[in-house]
């Protein structure tokens, strides 16, 4: 092999390094088995996700709690042989019996760098949001039957591309509650009705300007 040639295959192989994508590692813990997967799951296949973003979505026992969510994130972001960028947990508060110790998990989770996505009273109120405003306090159970009614759905799993084209407003609308929540000096776990699932979105750098 000449000099040149030696030369042109080196500037070939630099070229290649420098134009490769770095893709962004998430490792996300949920505890809903079916519902928060999918949504996550189709966040990941959008164009501007797809090919920079690697994203893993753990599920926990049924009927996990946040703190346990919480402990388990943060016990492997301890680990030295996970290459993992962005730990987060999505959960939910509940209403009318909220889960236990939900400041404590909270505040884990902010003191080990662990990012939190927490819908109030469920994820099911994230998932109305997306096709309309919801500023009444709620249950559990009707943000589900609220949700039930809109996509027709058998409170299990979702029909991914109805939410995905109406994430702008998902978050427009999330934004503007915990606005709200603020300017009323309501504070943590009593947000009700809210979401910052926004926030995971915006990590993802998931395009929200248009639907």
């Amino acid at each position: 092999m000449s000099a040149r040639t030696r030369r042109d295959k080196k500037k070939s192989l630099k070229r290649t390094t420098e134009t490769k994508a770095v893709r962004a590692t998430f490792r996300i813990y949920v505890e809903g088995a079916a519902t928060e997967p999918e949504y996550i799951s189709a966040l990941s296949r959008l164009p501007e996700l797809a090919e920079r973003t690697a994203v893993e979505v753990l599920i926990e026992e049924t009927g996990a709690v946040p703190s346990t969510l919480v402990d388990s994130a943060c016990e492997d972001k301890r680990r030295n042989d996970l290459d993992i960028d962005q730990y987060w947990c999505v959960f939910d508060v509940e209403s009318p019996v909220p889960h236990p110790n939900l400041k404590g998990a909270m505040i884990k989770a902010r003191d080990n760098g662990v990012a939190t996505a927490v819908s109030n009273p469920c994820f099911e109120l994230w998932l109305v949001l997306h096709h309309a405003a919801q500023t009444a306090f709620l249950e559990t159970d009707q943000a589900i039957s609220i949700r039930n009614a809109i996509d027709q759905s058998d409170g299990k799993h979702l029909a991914a591309a109805d939410y995905m084209n109406r994430r702008t407003e998902a978050v427009r609308r999330a934004k503007s509650l915990e606005k709200r929540h603020r300017n009323n000096g309501t504070d943590f776990p009593d947000e009700n009705p809210s979401s910052t699932v926004y926030k995971l979105l915006e990590a993802l750098k998931v395009d929200v300007s248009q639907d």
